[in-house]
């Protein structure tokens, strides 16, 4: 059961989260109104969903805010939607939740596509770094449990990003201008594209993709989205096309990959 705050110490707490965390988040601005819709959050927060479906499962999950938006990214599904503070200090996530057809868990490159399901969670800020989600559904129920990464690369630039990234079956260089070119030996899937940047915590990411199974994008037109490093070192590209999504993951060359959160 969540424990609701009385309106003071609630009012304190949000507040001093919501300045705490900028930051660290998609743009270095003023603090925020202190009215309950204008606050934003920032940060990347990483943990653990139990999920309860016929048997309980537990699923590594990364959380990120940019601006009003919202990433909740998992192995076996992603959900992007928006957020806002509601009146008893909780924070109500409206998500769409993108199906992975064919999730390339080797490599940790995942294709989701809309399906329509939108899902919403509850979420409370415990503490400056501690944060606990709760949702529940006629089909669905769970709980995520997320630690604020305070590890993850501030003051990112190209320069951050330049060099040899690589998966399992892929290798992708990365100049310090930004300009990236992967490939993935298995498959000849391809992809390329330019990082500028963005803000103190995110990159901005342009990307083509061809010769893939799955999230092809070439010629004049290009995927959007964001990059960033987390506090393991691993590099992530996030994308939106319509109604796919693309999330990769890469190591630098002569590490390993960390384990999952």
């Amino acid at each position: 059961m969540l424990y609701i705050l009385n309106s003071i110490h609630l009012r304190f707490i949000v507040i001093a989260i919501a300045l705490g965390l900028s930051a660290c988040g998609s743009e270095d601005s003023a603090a925020p109104e202190t009215g309950a819709s204008a606050i934003t959050f920032n940060g990347l927060w990483t943990g653990i969903t139990e999920e309860n479906i016929t048997a309980i499962v537990e699923v590594p999950t990364f959380l990120l805010f940019d601006q009003d938006t919202v990433y909740i990214l998992r192995e076996d599904e992603a959900q992007i939607g928006t957020y806002e503070v509601a009146e008893n200090g909780l924070i109500d996530l409206d998500t769409d939740v993108y199906s992975y057809a064919n999730p390339d868990t080797d490599n940790n490159f995942f294709i989701g596509v809309d399906s329509t399901q939108n899902l919403t969670l509850s979420a409370l800020i415990v503490t400056e770094e501690d944060m606990v989600i709760n949702y529940n559904t006629a089909t669905r129920a769970g709980r995520s449990t997320l630690a604020l990464d305070t590890g993850q690369t501030a003051s990112i630039t190209t320069s951050n990003v330049a060099g040899a990234w690589k998966t399992t079956n892929s290798t992708m260089q990365i100049s310090s201008a930004g300009i990236f070119s992967g490939w993935d030996a298995n498959t000849s899937c391809q992809w390329e594209g330019r990082l500028s940047s963005l803000n103190s915590t995110l990159l901005r990411l342009n990307i083509e993709r061809e010769n893939c199974t799955e999230f092809n994008i070439n010629g004049t037109q290009n995927a959007e989205g964001i990059a960033f490093i987390d506090g393991d070192s691993i590099l992530h590209f996030l994308a939106l096309d319509n109604n796919d999504f693309l999330w990769m993951q890469f190591t630098e060359e002569g590490t390993t990959a960390a384990a999952a959160p």
